[in-house]
């Protein structure tokens, strides 16, 4: 009867030891890596149409959906990246020009990493996505990119890794 008693006891000191483990084979591994973004939001007043736009086109998979009193909100997955779809009953106005010279992004920017950027806007194209940029190396040629329109206003680029596939973080630019 005694093991069983003390079962509780053996079994978080267990759990300490696998924890300090882990700590010390893979804290080096994290702190060796820089910060990356894995995640975006968006906001939009076709909150259905766009959480199924993202599934149907982007094979993202829907991780939750709550009813908040300003409207709804949605928490997508592709890969390890998370995308936040929140509904608004208006669009936010755009910010104005600093200078003629700088343009202010009218539109948010979801950056999605792709194996094949050239085979990904083909696909699309196919399945009656609007193609705002075609494919094309980077001038640095890291990255070959495209630029989709999702089924509101949101520009997406689609991002191919040109350079060493170890170099980059599958969840991040």
């Amino acid at each position: 009867m005694s093991i069983w008693r003390n079962l509780p006891q053996a079994l978080v000191i267990v759990q300490l030891a696998l924890s300090g483990l882990w700590l010390t084979t893979m804290a080096p591994a994290y702190a060796a890596s820089e910060p990356r973004p894995s995640s975006a939001s968006i906001r939009t007043p076709d909150f259905d149409e766009s959480v199924q736009w993202y599934q149907d086109k982007l094979a993202f998979r829907l991780l939750g959906s709550q009813s908040l009193v300003p409207g709804r909100r949605a928490v997508l997955e592709r890969s390890g990246f998370l995308l936040e779809i929140n509904e608004t009953d208006h669009i936010l106005s755009s910010e104005p020009d600093t200078t003629a010279a700088v343009q202010v992004t009218k539109v948010p920017v979801v950056s999605v990493l792709v194996p094949d950027v050239d085979q990904e806007v083909a696909r699309l194209r196919r399945m009656g996505v609007d193609v705002l940029q075609p494919p094309e190396d980077d001038l640095d040629g890291t990255y070959r990119t495209a630029q989709i329109k999702d089924n509101g206003r949101h520009r997406i680029e689609l991002r191919e890794p040109l350079d060493d596939p170890a170099r980059f973080n599958p969840m991040g630019r």
